[in-house]
């Protein structure tokens, strides 16, 4: 369905409400049902840069499910290095590592991603050693990650990348809360509550479909970024 489909459904129950107000309302529910089925995943492409350990991420990642160097896929390091080399200053004579390795390691750091190589006693600091540096290379990553579906704007002709079996659940979603709203002429508590058992069936059922792994919304590039 269209937007203008979702909004024109949800206006059946709420004649008051117009467009704007809507379509801010089925961005919330987008990103709700998202987050709970884990339905679209999504990749992104960018290119590291030699000495760089950290990486933004997209603002519409909800979880990074893997992350591969030059289309080989790399662990996810757990924990994190106790040393940061991120501070390359040739300046004050602070380099990228002068060896390299292809074992290599990504974490979560501050909504970032982190990426490093495993080398034997790489980094001293502070009479401490870690035997991981960052990336040394100039590289392809690829994150693959659970995402949120791109919001609304004001068109009315967009559609979303839920599939299509589920994007009733947004309607739901909107009506139920939108009845709970105080002081409105539509609050209807026990309504609302029927339209969100539908809204949790429909997010039951999507979650079963996610795990098996029937939907890819496609692939993004992020433009290397300086920190």
């Amino acid at each position: 369905m269209i937007q203008k489909q979702l909004i024109e459904l949800i206006q059946q129950h709420h004649t008051d409400i117009g467009e704007t107000e809507l379509r801010f309302a089925l961005n919330r529910a987008k990103d709700d049902f998202c987050a709970k089925t884990e339905i679209i995943v999504n990749s992104w492409v960018q290119t590291s840069t030699a000495g760089q350990r950290y990486y933004p991420l997209d603002s519409e990642v909800l979880r990074v499910k893997e992350v591969q160097i030059n289309d080989v896929v790399i662990p996810r390091l757990i924990g994190r290095p106790i040393i940061d080399d991120d501070e390359y200053d040739a300046a004050v004579g602070l380099t990228a590592g002068s060896s390299t390795s292809n074992e290599r390691y990504w974490f979560i750091e501050n909504d970032k991603l982190g990426v490093v190589e495993k080398v034997s006693s790489a980094i001293t600091r502070d009479g401490k050693q870690s035997d991981y540096q960052s990336i040394s290379e100039a590289k392809e990553i690829r994150v693959i990650a659970v995402a949120k579906d791109t919001d609304f704007g004001e068109s009315l002709s967009q559609t979303s990348a839920i599939p299509s079996q589920f994007q009733e659940a947004l309607v739901f979603k909107v009506i139920a809360d939108l009845m709970l709203r105080s002081g409105s002429t539509t609050f209807n508590p026990e309504l609302s509550n029927l339209f969100e058992a539908k809204y949790m069936q429909l997010t039951k059922d999507a979650k079963k479909y996610a795990r098996d792994g029937k939907i890819h919304a496609g692939a993004a590039v992020i433009r290397p970024t300086d920190f």
